[in-house]
C-alpha cells in the first residue's frame, strides 16, 4: 500500500521476506540451512526434487527457498550478498559459531562501524551476510576486520576506538533522526 500526499509519492518501509536460490544439492543445502543456521523446513514440494521452503521467523513462511530447476544462470550471480539482520551481538557470536564448525567454509568477520557482519558462502558459492546494528553511525562505505571472539565490552571499544574519527560519526539515534526527516517521516 503507498501513501500519497498532493505533491509526492511517500513509500511505507518494507523489509526482506525471502530469496530463492537455485541449486544443484538440494539435500546438502538443505542440511546446511538447517543444521548451521536453524532454518526449519515450513513446506516442501512434491517428490525428491520439490522446492524446499526455510524460515527462522515465525511470522514469514519462507525466507529461503531451495528450488532444484536448472539455473540459466552464468558462474557468478548477479546478486553480491543477501543480508540477515540479528537482534544483538550475543544472536551473531551464537552464528559464528555455528558457522566456524564448517571446515570448507570460510568466514570474514568485520565491522563497517554501523554495524559487525559476518560474511560467508553457502555450499554452492551464494554469499551471505548476518549482521547486528553497532550503537554508531559513520559514513559508508567502512569496512575493517573484528574478532568475535573478544568479549562484549572489547568488541565495542574495539570497534569505537576504530571508527571515532571518521567522517559522519555519531550515536545511531543522531543519524534516524536526520534520516527520518530526509524521508520525510515524523516522529
Amino acid at each position: 500500500m503507498k501513501m500519497e500526499t498532493m505533491d509526492e509519492i511517500i513509500f511505507p518501509n518494507i523489509q526482506l521476506s525471502h530469496i530463492e536460490l537455485y541449486v544443484q544439492d538440494l539435500a546438502k543445502m538443505e542440511d546446511f540451512y538447517k543444521s548451521k543456521l536453524g532454518f526449519v523446513v515450513t513446506d516442501r514440494g512434491e517428490g525428491q526434487n520439490g522446492m524446499v521452503f526455510l524460515s527462522r521467523n515465525p511470522e514469514e513462511h519462507h525466507q529461503i527457498v531451495l528450488s532444484p530447476v536448472q539455473s540459466h544462470r552464468t558462474l557468478e550471480s548477479p546478486v553480491d550478498h543477501i543480508s540477515f539482520r540479528v537482534k544483538n551481538i550475543d544472536e551473531l557470536k551464537a552464528f559464528n559459531s555455528s558457522l566456524k564448525s564448517v571446515s570448507e567454509i570460510s568466514l570474514q568477520t568485520v565491522s563497517h562501524g554501523t554495524t559487525w557482519s559476518i560474511y560467508f558462502r553457502d555450499p554452492e558459492n551464494n554469499r551471505f551476510e548476518i549482521f547486528t546494528d553497532t550503537p554508531w553511525h559513520v559514513n559508508q562505505p567502512c569496512k575493517f576486520a573484528v574478532n568475535l571472539d573478544l568479549s562484549h565490552e572489547e568488541l565495542i571499544k574495539f570497534t569505537e576506538n576504530e571508527i571515532r574519527n571518521m567522517p559522519g560519526f555519531s550515536p545511531n539515534s543522531d543519524w534516524e533522526i536526520v534520516h527520518k526527516n530526509s524521508l520525510g517521516v515524523l516522529g
